[in-house]
């Protein structure tokens, strides 16, 4: 995140109304828009759905697609986009806000840091009101930042106390392992709650923190913290929802389990349009949904515009933890097919913690 320009203008707007429903009396989210691709900040471009709570008295919008991205108002005449919700002084992109109430009011073009480090209005960038989404998995999606928050893991205090905990040995870097135990120590002293302590929900949260919200190495910096517990949360909660479904335990999901499952998917299918759904998840054709399988799905639902199946963190939950499984099992693994083989959790990146050595800025971490 980038510190904006700062503004003259300092008066602090209290007391504003919550953001407005649309004319079908549903509440609002917002959607960015118009930032290029190739862009620097190209992932301000979401859907934001409207939060709970306020910040400085006007209404607050998270990213709808499961990632440490906030829209709000600064109380000092600004509405940004930022990691997390505080000031406003860091953050990616900023519109000035008027006398607006929500950030669709603004006139005035937004503000983008380039690559050059330099903001410059982008004229590009729109920014309109549209129906919140009352599909199951968003909803959940919601609960995320008030768990968090219960749990104390929002404050900037709170994080930094995390952080040296998971960073024992200094070195800036925290690995897989670091963080498993991190996990097994709160959920065991009673200080998180005990389903957070999933091995393939931490393995998805894991990697996409690395490979999707972070810089695509195998370490997790302190800047990732909040995106790694934002992602703990979550794939826990998809794995109690799989859990679920999969009556049989055993880690995968076949076409019986699915059908008699689609209640808590939030869907009502007759069983040829619960056939068709279940062959559309089961990317590999294998006969059974896998966790991996399961998360790229909600990932579509809860934002249609991505092509999660592309993801790095799911294109690596695919083929990595595949080969993990089968070399730990055997060949017998291998000649199940693509349905046999669990590839939710590679048992060995468990099993020592890697030790990161911080080099200088221009070199990559090594083990």
């Amino acid at each position: 995140r980038r510190s904006p320009p700062r503004s003259s203008h300092r008066r602090l707007l209290r007391g504003r109304p919550r953001a407005r429903a649309t004319c079908t009396g549903m509440p609002t989210a917002i959607q960015i828009q118009g930032r290029a691709p190739d862009a620097r900040f190209a992932f301000i471009n979401d859907v934001y759905e409207p939060m709970q709570v306020q910040h400085n008295g006007m209404p607050a919008f998270v990213a709808r697609g499961v990632a440490s991205r906030y829209l709000f108002h600064t109380g000092k005449g600004r509405w940004v986009v930022s990691r997390v919700m505080d000031d406003g002084y860091k953050c990616w992109a900023f519109v000035k806000a008027g006398n607006s109430q929500t950030p669709t009011e603004c006139t005035d073009p937004w503000q983008v840091c380039d690559a050059d480090n330099n903001w410059r209005p982008d004229p590009k960038i729109k920014c309109i009101a549209v129906p919140a989404s009352n599909d199951k998995f968003v909803q959940l999606r919601m609960t995320l930042d008030a768990d968090m928050k219960q749990y104390g893991l929002i404050e900037a205090s709170d994080l930094k106390k995390i952080w040296r905990r998971l960073d024992f040995n200094g070195n800036g870097v925290v690995s897989l392992a670091e963080i498993d135990k991190l996990v097994v120590d709160m959920t065991q002293g009673g200080v998180w709650p005990a389903f957070m302590n999933s091995k393939p929900a931490l393995m998805r949260a894991y990697k996409k923190t690395t490979l999707k919200d972070g810089d695509g190495d195998d370490w997790v910096e302190k800047k990732e913290l909040h995106a790694l517990l934002l992602n703990v949360f979550w794939f826990t909660k998809l794995w109690q929802v799989f859990s679920v479904i999969d009556t049989s335990q055993d880690r995968r999901i076949d076409l019986n389990e699915f059908t008699a499952g689609l209640s808590s998917l939030g869907l009502s299918m007759s069983p040829a349009e619960a056939r068709q759904e279940f062959q559309k998840i089961d990317t590999d054709g294998g006969g059974y949904i896998l966790f991996v399988e399961f998360c790229a799905y909600i990932r579509k639902r809860v934002n249609p515009d991505d092509q999660a199946e592309f993801d790095p963190d799911i294109l690596g939950g695919e083929h990595s933890d595949r080969a993990a499984y089968n070399k730990l099992h055997g060949n017998a693994a291998a000649a199940a097919g693509p349905g046999g083989a669990i590839r939710d959790l590679d048992p060995n990146a468990l099993a020592q913690p890697a030790i990161a050595v911080k080099r200088t800025r221009h070199e990559t971490l090594r083990a």
